[in-house]
């Protein structure tokens, strides 16, 4: 799956995400990029909103997964947290990547047990420093 058929994918399945003008920028086997626009998910303060972070950050850990399942898979969030750890100006950009065995034992669960949980991490950074860091747990298990 290309960044440009799972952003067309996640638009189609998530329609929030058009408004907050969701794009994946980079996506491989094993990492993802993805970015939200400024003006779509400011606040008040003229920062991002800190939902659109964290939803930023959930959508990115559930596309890289996502990206990699059969298509007999579903996929949710088990669980997730997030901690703000200094403003964002712009854009929101958020970066993931899973440790290419962890998600080979992720995958191989999947397709022969039917059902597995993955460990994700996913870093918003602005202007060089660390500005938010998800983890979450994603659960998949084949469709019956």
């Amino acid at each position: 799956m290309t960044a440009n058929e799972l952003t067309k994918k996640i638009h189609k399945g998530i329609p929030l995400t058009q408004a907050m003008a969701f794009d994946i920028t980079q996506l491989t086997e094993t990492s993802i990029t993805v970015k939200t626009g400024g003006e779509e998910n400011i606040n008040v303060h003229g920062t991002a909103f800190a939902g659109s972070l964290y939803t930023t950050c959930v959508l990115a850990a559930w596309g890289l997964v996502n990206s990699r399942l059969p298509d007999e898979a579903s996929l949710v969030l088990a669980s997730g947290h997030i901690d703000y750890l200094s403003p964002v100006v712009g854009d929101i950009s958020a970066r993931g990547e899973i440790p290419k065995q962890d998600f080979e034992q992720f995958l191989t669960a999947v397709n022969d047990q039917g059902r597995s949980r993955l460990d994700v991490e996913i870093q918003v950074e602005h202007e060089g420093v660390l500005a938010a860091k998800f983890t979450g747990q994603v659960h998949a298990r084949i469709k019956q």
